[in-house]
């Protein structure tokens, strides 16, 4: 790519007149070099100069005036190159975080050093395992390979940090009262079990599972608190059950996420594939791939929604989609097992946009202070004020 056709496109971006075409080839060429060594400054112009007219440009967007009248929307995805290079979100590629975060101004340093007093590392898998007699197992420093072994049922721990359970007779029926496990992620991890009939679950923070080590009879039930992705094996003689609050969900064989926290007001069931089933008492409705089910106070709704925003946790990704900073601080929270502190009065701005669920967190923060919320990190405390 030639310096003014380089030149001409971040032109475009920036003001929002590029086309996808557009878009995907200068995702493309960020992605394509590794750093200072390969970027040919007489080819595509000194680096300091183009990174000013970046942040000149985001600098400009921000002062626009906003409508008083409604909250305002501060759509992420409007900042994306300083996002990818103070905070190496997914959108233009981590080539260029490490561009410019060679070469930040004065006032981004002065400001980061305002956020941040104790920076906070972002989660990872981490989870603890209870196995039926009270014995604990911590995942994240068990040794890959074998972890219990108990009659037909062997736990082991793989080298890409699953635990997965095979049953060696899975057609014989145990004998006496079910075994149950349960595996526990803290805030701050996530964790991935297989469960003895091959279903793959996913934990987010703060979330917990609760299983028999076989599934006898005629269902599969097991018992969700917090968050998880299941990918469910199917068995058409044995409907599987996610009991998740005061709610259920049934299934034979599908893909579908739960979302069922202790501080949340709801329980939404986000379906991608096959079907399923939500009851809560009397009340019952079947969710179709695509759609998703919110379960509160006033009953059961059925939306449809974009399946890939709703796992967008699984994927490595914070999504959010017109969300307040209350709910944004709530994940934030659980992810980074922060404490968060509210000064003043906090603006009802919506967010919408992706940002990488593998920075730290102040440098989430940086983004989202493009809006007119101010944040300050203290002893793994997040203190939010306008």
């Amino acid at each position: 790519m030639q310096k003014h056709e380089f030149l001409k496109l971040i032109d475009k971006y920036l003001a929002g007149q590029a086309t996808t075409a557009e878009k995907e080839q200068l995702s493309v060429f960020f992605e394509s070099f590794q750093g200072d060594a390969e970027w040919d400054e007489k080819v595509l112009g000194v680096k300091q100069e183009l990174e000013d007219k970046m942040l000149a440009n985001i600098r400009q967007a921000i002062a626009q005036p906003e409508p008083i009248a409604q909250p305002k929307i501060v759509n992420l995805h409007r900042f994306r190159n300083v996002a990818a290079a103070v905070a190496a979100v997914a959108v233009m590629g981590t080539a260029v975080y490490h561009w410019v975060s060679k070469h930040q101004h004065s006032d981004q340093l002065a400001l980061n050093k305002q956020i941040v007093k104790h920076d906070v590392d972002p989660g990872e898998n981490r989870a603890v395992l209870t196995l039926a007699n009270g014995q604990k197992v911590i995942l994240d420093s068990a040794k890959i390979g074998l972890l219990n072994q108990s009659g037909d049922i062997s736990i082991n721990k793989t080298d890409d940090g699953q635990v997965v359970y095979t049953d060696s007779d899975k057609d014989h029926a145990p004998a006496g009262a079910l075994a149950y496990n349960t595996i526990c992620t803290p805030r701050g991890g996530q964790y991935h079990v297989v469960l003895p009939d091959g279903t793959k679950v996913f934990l987010n923070a703060a979330s917990s599972l609760k299983f028999p080590t076989t599934f006898s009879g005629n269902e599969r039930d097991v018992v969700l608190t917090g968050e998880g992705y299941f990918e469910v094996a199917h068995d058409k003689t044995k409907p599987f059950i996610v009991q998740a609050k005061d709610a259920q969900v049934r299934v034979l064989g599908t893909h579908f996420n739960v979302s069922a926290y202790s501080d949340d007001n709801a329980i939404k069931t986000t379906l991608l594939e096959g079907a399923v089933k939500i009851t809560r008492g009397d009340v019952s409705n079947t969710l179709k791939p695509g759609q998703q089910g919110i379960i509160n106070d006033n009953g059961i709704k059925v939306i449809d929604v974009d399946t890939d925003e709703e796992l967008a946790w699984k994927n490595g990704l914070f999504n959010f989609n017109r969300s307040n900073i209350q709910d944004i601080m709530k994940e934030l929270s659980r992810w980074y097992d922060t404490e968060v502190v509210y000064e003043g009065k906090i603006p009802d701005d919506e967010f919408v946009g992706k940002i990488r669920r593998d920075v730290k967190l102040s440098q989430v923060l940086h983004i989202l202070e493009l809006s007119h919320v101010r944040f300050r990190i203290e002893n793994k405390k997040i203190i939010v004020t306008p």
